[in-house]
């Protein structure tokens, strides 16, 4: 009966351990070559009040770290406003000293008409994605020909922002 009770309690653990360690990490990271590694974040959202945007992430760190690693951050949003498919300009708006972040560079990749639904990518310098990530909250707009579309600071955005600076952002530096 001792024998039993053991390998239930090792059975226990097991379980419990392989839940803990079947989380999908936010982060993924990927060997680029000699002193590169890519970085990406996986989708996370950020919520608003017209509805959600889900964005994801991708940073490329060299050894020589110089102005060319650029942040790519790539967003799909939805909206009822017209122009999702003319976006004008795209910033964070960091708290609590309203700092603004434009991402520049702002390409389409499609725009679904028939559900109000629109992907583009854009970047920011590796040192406005750290600012990103330290600053107390954080809003996101994107400005379209109708209106400036608000979203955050609520969302998956906020775990996401501790966990990249964690293990992005302190391994780094």
């Amino acid at each position: 009966m001792k024998h039993l009770n053991k390998n239930i309690g090792l059975v226990i653990i097991m379980c419990l351990f392989c839940i803990s360690c079947s989380g999908v990490r936010p982060i993924e990271l990927f060997y680029t070559g000699t002193n590169s590694t890519m970085y990406f974040i996986r989708p996370f959202t950020i919520k608003g009040d017209e509805g959600d945007t889900e964005m994801d992430i991708t940073y490329r760190y060299t050894a020589d770290k110089n102005d060319t690693n650029k942040v790519v951050c790539k967003f799909t949003f939805y909206s009822e406003w017209a122009g999702i498919e003319k976006v004008k300009d795209v910033y964070f708006l960091l708290q609590p000293e309203s700092t603004k972040i434009t991402l520049t560079n702002i390409n389409r990749y499609y725009v679904e008409r028939d559900n109000n639904i629109a992907r583009y990518e854009a970047r920011i310098s590796y040192d406005d994605f750290k600012k990103i990530i330290a600053a107390s909250a954080c809003t996101f707009h994107i400005t379209i020909p109708s209106t400036t579309l608000i979203y955050g600071p609520k969302g998956s955005i906020n775990k996401v922002r501790e966990i990249v600076k964690r293990e992005i952002i302190d391994m780094i530096e």
